[in-house]
């Protein structure tokens, strides 16, 4: 990115209001976006839709007797725990953290290739003000508005 220029006294007609946004309108959709990917990918890992042992959440076998009620159900308890944290942990594990990190990265590509498209756009469409061109060439070549 080059230097961006310093443009005194700008006016704005209405599509290049319109422009300016749509750019914050993008920017705004990749947030939302991010965040989406995000709780996707967290409810992925902690809400369950990976695969569960059956066999960990076993609260059945609890009443042997009365005398013996609080200890099955702290042991149907702990082993229900260990199991879903050593599932939830195996889960993280194997997790496809590239993908994650990447899909991030592409939502700011995204964003980037709209915004240069339509800053193209407004400096052709203002090719005739001076003002407003530079304005929009230099958003185009990757100022940040």
């Amino acid at each position: 990115m080059k230097k961006c220029p310093v443009i005194i006294n700008v006016s704005f007609d209405e599509k290049s209001l319109e422009g300016i946004n749509r750019i914050k309108e993008l920017h705004a959709l990749s947030k939302m976006g991010k965040i989406a990917l995000g709780i996707g990918h967290l409810y992925s890992i902690f809400g369950g839709s990976a695969v569960r042992n059956p066999s960990g959440s076993g609260v059945s076998a609890v009443f042997n007797g009365k005398e013996h009620w609080a200890v099955d159900t702290t042991k149907a308890t702990a082993k229900a725990i260990s199991s879903e944290t050593g599932q939830t942990a195996y889960t993280i594990s194997q997790a496809n953290w590239e993908y994650f990190f990447s899909s991030f990265s592409a939502l700011d590509k995204i964003k980037r290739r709209e915004i240069e498209k339509l800053a193209l756009k407004q400096a052709f469409e203002h090719a005739g003000s001076g003002k407003e061109f530079t304005f929009w060439k230099a958003i185009e070549q990757g100022c940040k508005l």
